[in-house]
């Protein structure tokens, strides 16, 4: 999001065509190409001197299934995609952030609540709109803080394996399937 506080958003056509690459080479300004290297087709700069080639890398996320007396901490989304559903809090890990303070900060700005990974749940692959991605998911407990919803989710909230509300994303419903496997002890 923009400094400004406007809120910045993309139509689907334009976030997919971010995913295509460059047009331009970010070296030297020829035009890219797209051509076979590596074993793959990339986009590489039609200069053969520059010979830069762009690798469209997947965004790294992290999220935490912070357990508090027996029930799963969730919110609910307030951004596209899936927006108006539940999800663990998590997001997109900035550079310098490890991915274990990306989950435990992304927690604390979505849910206002302070969390201890306890360990790796998984870590899952996904594509979407935007492109693909890795979630790196973890097992936590609540350890303070207090209810406070965040810029992109509305409500916070504890929920059970009987009484969960519509799950977002996938890799949250593979997580929860995990739990409910009891797969997720804490040993």
């Amino acid at each position: 999001m923009p400094d400004s506080g406007e809120e910045m958003s993309l139509t689907v056509e334009e976030a997919a065509s971010l995913r295509q690459g460059f047009t331009y080479c970010p070296r030297c300004r020829a035009e890219m190409v797209n051509r076979e290297v590596y074993g793959r087709v990339r986009r590489v700069c039609s200069d053969p001197e520059c010979r830069f080639v762009q690798f469209i890398d997947p965004k790294v996320t992290a999220a935490v299934m912070a357990e508090k007396d027996g029930r799963i901490l969730m919110v609910r989304r307030t951004m596209d995609p899936e927006r108006g559903k539940w999800c663990f809090p998590g997001g997109f890990m900035e550079i310098g952030e490890t991915p274990q303070q990306t989950a435990v900060r992304e927690c604390r700005e979505e849910s206002g609540y302070e969390v201890d990974l306890i360990r790796l749940i998984d870590v899952f692959y996904y594509e979407d709109y935007r492109g693909s991605g890795v979630l790196i998911m973890y097992k936590g407990k609540v350890v303070g803080g207090q209810p406070a919803t965040g810029d992109d989710t509305d409500q916070v909230g504890l929920f059970g394996l009987d009484d969960l509300p519509e799950i977002a994303f996938d890799t949250n419903r593979q997580a929860i399937a995990l739990w409910r496997e009891g797969k997720l002890c804490d040993d």
